[in-house]
């Protein structure tokens, strides 16, 4: 039996990576719609705020904290790393669309300030690693 090389396992690690971002945005995305939290604080919000943070420490890290060391410094080679600013700069827009959007159409309807941030960082980070995905699965297609 032949072992894989470090950079096919590389690969294969990255496109799973991949896949599992994918998965992971849409089940956040899809589940913020049916499940909206609450105002106040509420195990719902907390844990909204939970794993909206796990999801920016994935984008930010690119993943693959398990692997070893070698593995990961191929996995985010320069290719993921372009991917990777380029999902940041849509996740940036995406917030700042969504807040003038706010901004303009909400205006004194009483929204608190963490339903504001709550409406802005949900999509923004849902879309940001919906990117990233998708720019990942599109290079390993065209590769």
């Amino acid at each position: 039996m032949q072992s894989k090389s470090p950079v096919e396992l590389a690969d294969q690690a990255s496109r799973k990576r991949a896949i599992a971002v994918a998965i992971a945005a849409a089940v956040f995305l899809m589940i913020q719609f049916v499940t909206r939290p609450l105002p106040g604080s509420n195990p719902r919000l907390i844990m909204w705020a939970v794993n909206a943070a796990a999801l920016l420490l994935l984008l930010f890290t690119g993943g693959g904290l398990i692997q070893k060391r070698e593995i990961r410094a191929l996995m985010n080679d320069d290719v993921s790393r372009a991917n990777y600013k380029s999902a940041v700069g849509i996740g940036y827009w995406t917030a700042m669309i969504v807040a003038m959007g706010l901004y303009a159409f909400v205006g004194d309807k009483g929204v608190t300030a963490r339903e504001a941030i709550y409406f802005i960082v949900t999509p923004s980070v849902g879309f940001a690693l919906l990117a990233f995905s998708w720019l990942e699965l599109r290079a390993h297609r065209d590769a």
